[in-house]
């Protein structure tokens, strides 16, 4: 018989392996990791830092909100992102580690 910690320590396991996958694109390392930095951004904003296209921008941000990795407001004719995950913090500052190591080797 299975108990009730053993179900949702699956359930967690399952809902981490989400987030991870949410996660795995190069390009949203990128946006979470501006994110991370600045707290809240507008789409506009992550484009201009990420010098990535608009419409590649959005369908990152949509991804990540769909597992709530993100959240969003809109302010009049913008919408502006932050991130909402403990998960999504801990990926971003590992990433920036890395790369502040890279760095500071070349």
């Amino acid at each position: 018989m299975i108990s009730k910690n053993e179900l949702r320590y699956g359930d967690l396991a399952e809902e981490m392996a989400e987030d991870l996958r949410a996660l795995g694109h190069p390009q949203r390392i990128r946006i979470i990791d501006e994110l991370r930095l600045q707290g809240e951004l507008t789409v506009s904003e992550l484009v201009r830092r990420t010098r990535l296209p608009q419409p590649v921008v959005s369908l990152h941000l949509s991804k990540m909100k769909a597992t709530h990795l993100v959240l969003s407001r809109r302010e009049a004719r913008q919408v502006v992102y932050w991130l909402s995950t403990e998960i999504a913090f801990v990926v971003a500052e590992c990433f920036r580690r890395k790369y502040e190591a890279a760095a500071a080797t070349r």
